[in-house]
């Protein structure tokens, strides 16, 4: 499994980036795999969990890679698309070397740093450019 992490602090827009590439992948041609789809933490930041297909090609989206510890770190996120079988997964990962040993775990790997923005206007212009980025690494 290759992992795509999409890394930055807190408050970057990486939940709002990783929102836009699944929006992105539903838009070609990907499709849900019924049974995997759901809100991760507080509904309010729409942290996405869901696996997608194409050609054969599973593809898992994690938005949320905030935490260490407990059943939402993304330690424990990632183990699970493991064992779905998904050939690559998007997630974010915050800034910390804790959350990313969970990324360098896996072999295949690769940390795509979130692009700052430079005021709120520019926020969804700076999210999509690193959405276009990530779907990249496919």
């Amino acid at each position: 499994m290759k992992v795509i992490a999409l890394t930055g602090s807190e408050n970057t827009g990486k939940s709002h980036t990783i929102n836009i590439t699944y929006c992105f992948l539903l838009g070609n041609s990907y499709v849900q795999i019924p049974g995997h789809f759901r809100i991760l933490g507080k509904p309010d930041f729409e942290d996405v969990f869901d696996i997608l297909q194409k050609d054969g090609k599973k593809v898992g989206i994690i938005g949320m890679g905030d935490y260490i510890k407990g059943d939402g770190s993304l330690k424990k996120l990632l183990a699970e698309m493991q064992g779905h079988g998904c050939d690559f997964v998007i997630c974010a990962c915050r800034d910390n070397p804790k959350i990313e040993a969970a990324v360098r775990a896996y072999p295949s790997h690769i940390f795509v740093a979130k692009t700052p923005s430079t005021g709120r206007e520019n926020n969804r212009i700076v999210n999509t450019q690193d959405a276009i980025s990530l779907i990249t690494h496919l």
